[in-house]
């Protein structure tokens, strides 16, 4: 006659499987979703995104009190500085409208330039008031990579 095979002694003896326990796989499932939420913040706010004057303007009340970056070529003739220099007032336009805008502050050197008579484009950074203005509070110039000041005259 065989022997009788124990089984409660061969399931005993085998060697245990380590088990993940519940407050291991929470704990990695809320580090990864801390680690993709940073990822994905921060690749937001590195996006560089502007709206142009006529997009500004189809937003209608949604733009109020928000920061936004706003594209446009300055106005001709619409460049007035107060005595002091410290608030700049012009007016941004493109193909379908344009933007009233009040910057404090020392304007870039390059802006305030026109090339062939035409102003650059410039974006702005800041909120557009319920009263229409946009207030800016950063100026950015752009021009191309062949641009050159012109020269001021030697006293």
């Amino acid at each position: 006659m065989s022997n009788p095979i124990n089984v409660s002694n061969t399931i005993e003896n085998q060697p245990k499987r380590p088990r993940l326990s519940g407050k291991f796989i929470l704990l990695g499932a809320s580090i990864l979703s801390a680690v993709i939420f940073l990822v994905w913040t921060g690749t937001q706010s590195a996006t560089v995104y502007y709206h142009t004057v006529s997009e500004v303007q189809d937003m209608g009340d949604k733009a109020y009190d928000r920061l936004i970056r706003v594209n446009g070529t300055v106005t001709d003739n619409s460049i007035k500085s107060s005595p002091d220099q410290k608030l700049l007032k012009f007016s941004l336009q493109d193909a379908s409208g344009n933007i009233p805008v009040e910057f404090r502050g020392l304007p870039p050197d390059l802006f305030g330039y026109s090339i062939d008579g035409r102003y650059q484009e410039v974006i702005v950074e800041g909120q557009l008031q319920p009263n229409g203005v946009f207030r800016a509070r950063s100026l950015i110039v752009k021009h191309g990579p062949d641009f050159e000041p012109r020269e001021i005259p030697a006293q």
